[in-house]
This record gives structure tokens, C-alpha cells and sequence, in this order.
């Protein structure tokens, strides 16, 4: 399989460069776009073209999508089961506010992405697979983690509303969310 040796060459912290492009690499990115049969019009364009004349760039471009989407294929079967919220968690130390997003349509489907909340409204991506992990893995062994971020800072754990009564405010929780959870 194709994906197999691009699999082998890649980095689950950045994309590929010019320079990591090998003869081995490049035919193992053609043979991908060969077979390519999805809608994403990058791809499909370059399936379009004659393989011989597609450039450097357009190649590592092909690698990289290849690349995205082993790193998802291997990142869904870990975290089924974190559910789209925030979550306060202790991590180093220290209590963090995160958020997780996994949309369901569009480019980005299927995609996991993790934020951390900063005072004031800041947020701030985790880009590092193993950092993104070691987050997911914490939450997911943290099951009050949801309900905290909303006791800690006022603002429901599953959509981010202000939570406005007492009972709210207890559980961290709003009344619409917890009907949604089952609680």
C-alpha cells in the first residue's frame, strides 16, 4: 500500500518539506493521486494532470493530504470517546480550561481540535499531536472534567453558555444540556 511508505516517512508534528520529498516518496504520493478518488478539488485537479509534469510542491501537497488523513484514520479510533464540550482539567500541575471540537460536515469532518481557554476570552490551539493527545487522554479519564469548567468558570461545560441559576451553577451544567446528556 501506497500510504504505507508515506506513513513511515511522516511526522505527526508538521507537514511535509521540499526537502523530505524522495524519488520513493514522490511515487508513492502519484500512486495515491492515481487512485484518489474523493472530492477534494485539490486532489481531484492534479488527477487531471499528466503525473510527469506535476511540480515538487504539488507533490508534497498530494503527501500532505495523505498525510492528514492517516493522522485522522489513527487519531479517531483513540478518541471516540470524548465528546465535543470543555473541560477543566488538572494537567502539570495546574488547572487548564480546554475546549474539544470535532465537526461533522465539511472540510474539517472528522477532524478533532483542541483549544485551550485563557482568561478573557483567549484561546489558544493545541497543534502538537502528542500534546493534543496527552489533553484527550486526561479527559477522557476525567469523567467531572465537563461539569468543572462549568462550577469553575460560570459558563456551561457542553456549549459554552453562561450558566444563570444556582443549580446550574452547582452542576456546571445548563438545564438544555443536561436534558441533551440525559442528566
Amino acid at each position: 500500500m501506497t500510504n504505507t511508505a508515506i506513513a513511515n516517512a511522516l511526522d505527526s508534528d508538521s507537514k511535509f518539506t521540499d526537502s523530505q520529498v524522495t524519488p520513493e516518496l514522490r511515487e508513492a504520493g502519484l500512486a495515491y493521486l492515481a487512485t484518489y478518488e474523493g472530492g477534494f478539488s485539490y486532489l481531484v485537479d492534479l488527477k487531471r494532470r499528466n503525473p510527469a509534469d506535476l511540480s515538487l510542491g504539488q507533490v508534497r501537497g498530494v503527501l500532505n493530504c495523505v498525510r492528514a488523513e492517516i493522522l485522522r484514520a489513527n487519531n479517531d479510533k483513540f478518541w471516540d470517546g470524548v465528546a465535543d464540550g470543555r473541560y477543566a482539567i488538572t494537567l502539570d500541575g495546574k488547572l487548564r480550561f480546554f475546549r474539544v471540537n470535532t465537526p461533522t460536515a465539511g472540510r474539517w469532518s472528522g477532524f478533532t481540535f483542541v483549544t485551550e481557554v485563557f482568561g478573557g476570552g483567549a484561546i489558544k490551539a493545541i497543534r502538537g499531536l502528542e500534546a493534543r493527545n496527552e489533553v484527550l487522554a486526561v479527559i477522557a479519564n476525567d469523567p467531572k472534567a465537563l461539569a468543572r469548567f462549568g462550577q469553575e468558570l460560570g459558563s456551561c461545560g457542553k456549549c459554552g453558555r453562561v450558566l444563570t441559576d444556582e443549580e446550574s451553577r452547582a452542576i456546571g451544567i445548563g438545564p438544555v444540556c443536561r436534558e441533551q446528556l440525559g442528566m
